[in-house]
């Protein structure tokens, strides 16, 4: 497993949820638990993936580090 997606619902998916949080965390697997942080993920994955194909995909620091360094 390289990702839980865990949206629950209820007050017995509360109990679940901790449950597969704990785990996830035991595990080091990254758990997403809602609509939203997948969406984000989805699109995080898909520019990665797009980057391997020729642009790169840096984090906001990275940028600003190398902006600094030309000036």
């Amino acid at each position: 497993v390289d990702l839980i997606v865990n949206t629950p619902y209820g007050t017995g998916g509360r109990l679940d949820g901790y449950e597969i949080r704990t785990a996830a965390v035991a595990r080091s697997v990254p758990c997403l638990t809602t609509v939203q942080a997948l969406a984000a993920a989805v699109q995080g994955i898909d520019a990665l993936r797009w980057s391997l194909d020729g642009a790169p995909v840096r984090a906001l620091q990275e940028w600003h580090a190398r902006a600094l360094h030309r000036s």
